[in-house]
């Protein structure tokens, strides 16, 4: 019995251990102001980072925007799906990237299946 309950103390720990880490990407409602400043309203596709491993996407589009990710190997997809309900007005959609321990080596964007580019690169602050 002690031995069982042990077992199961084990497993329970590291399953813990895997949700904790799990890699997943949540909408700011309200963004940092240091992440703010550094914001180009020009560009369509942006990553910013910081050295306390902080990425956030900055992604601006008239349409309604969905997002989730998905890892292959080591390339992080995260997939942007938009809705047009016929607004004109440019918004402002900024998600961070939480958890996650592993590196990877390319983060790869779609926007309803097709590739974007980051503009710009990366900005670092």
């Amino acid at each position: 019995m002690k031995r069982l309950f042990s077992l199961m103390l084990v497993t329970i720990l590291i399953l813990a251990a895997c949700n904790s880490s799990k890699l997943s990407i949540s909408e700011l409602q309200s963004v940092p102001s240091k992440v703010q400043d550094v914001i180009n309203s020009d560009s369509t596709l942006q990553m910013i980072t910081n050295g306390e491993k902080n990425t956030y996407i900055v992604f601006h589009s008239t349409e309604a925007v969905s997002v989730e990710l998905e890892v292959t190997e080591n390339i992080l997809n995260i997939k942007f799906n938009t809705t047009n309900q016929g607004n004109t007005e440019l918004k402002q959609y900024v998600y961070k990237l939480n958890g996650g321990d592993s590196e990877h080596d390319t983060i790869n964007v779609l926007v309803n299946e097709e590739n974007m580019p980051f503009d710009g690169g990366m900005t670092i602050f």
